[in-house]
């Protein structure tokens, strides 16, 4: 298997397609690689694609982050070096989004573009009086959820998380059994993602600073503060298109995999940044 050593950790990868511009998949919280599964292949028919475990999931090893955002663009940084499969776009899920946007802002030279599916900014909403009490009963959500991990209810947190934060009541019953496992194998790693204050708050200044193409999708079906976030990103950003998707929620290259795969093929094919 495929694996290389950066600083403290080793990423497991893997390659699909040969052919067009690189890309990289970058996974959210309480998952790993595999929640591509269903579009990574497609991605490769019209793109040379990477997807990765990102440090301590999946089959990537290594030690607690200090820093996650920034440990996992560091991270990010590294294995790109490493192949030298770079500048790249980056197609990124939820907390992916944030490790996204910090690799923009600290290695630009590595980023071609940016498609997030509803990043975890929650702290956005704080900027706006009118959502700032939504934010604040958001973040306390997520105190919560912390507070089961670390008292060892793991199964529970998942569960609320899925069913409370994705509005999908029933929705972990509905899950395979694989991957209720793989949430609950999850859940301290997601907990330590979430005391990162970037994980919910993004360098506003470096946003400003973002010259390349940025997709922002969101789901029709999500719960609708995701769409308030992008909202409130967008309005940071130089060069940004916003889409909302039908009939889907927050995971739509899970649900609707070759909507997805259609939508963010276009959007880089008609506004690729070629290397410099």
């Amino acid at each position: 298997m495929p694996r290389v050593s950066v600083p403290d950790a080793d990423l497991f990868y893997e390659r699909h397609g040969t052919r067009g511009d690189p890309a990289v998949l970058v996974h959210g919280s309480w998952v790993d690689h595999h929640s591509w599964d269903a579009v990574a292949a497609s991605f490769g028919r019209s793109l040379e694609v990477l997807v990765y475990d990102r440090r301590g999931h999946g089959e990537s090893s290594g030690a607690v982050r200090r820093r996650p955002v920034r440990d996992d663009a560091a991270d990010l940084a590294a294995l790109l070096e490493a192949i030298d499969l770079y500048p790249v776009h980056v197609v990124a899920h939820s907390y992916g989004g944030a490790v996204a946007f910090r690799l923009a802002a600290d290695r630009p030279e590595m980023v071609r573009s940016l498609v997030v599916h509803e990043p975890s900014f929650v702290d956005l909403l704080e900027d706006d009086p009118a959502t700032a009490a939504e934010a604040e009963r958001l973040t306390g959500g997520i105190r919560r959820l912390q507070a089961l991990v670390r008292a060892g209810e793991l199964e529970a947190a998942a569960r609320e998380f899925v069913e409370g934060f994705a509005h999908d009541e029933g929705g972990w019953e509905r899950l395979r059994p694989d991957l209720r496992a793989g949430f609950v194998r999850h859940a301290l790693r997601w907990c330590e993602e979430f005391d990162d204050p970037e994980a919910t708050s993004p360098a506003r200044d470096a946003l400003g600073d973002l010259l390349v193409p940025v997709l922002l999708t969101s789901g029709q079906l999500s719960p609708p503060f995701l769409r308030r976030i992008n909202q409130a990103l967008s309005g940071r950003l130089k060069n940004v298109t916003l889409r909302v998707l039908p009939d889907v929620g927050h995971v739509p290259h899970v649900t609707r995999p070759f909507q997805y795969v259609g939508l963010v093929t276009d959007f880089l094919l008609e506004r690729n940044v070629p290397p410099t």
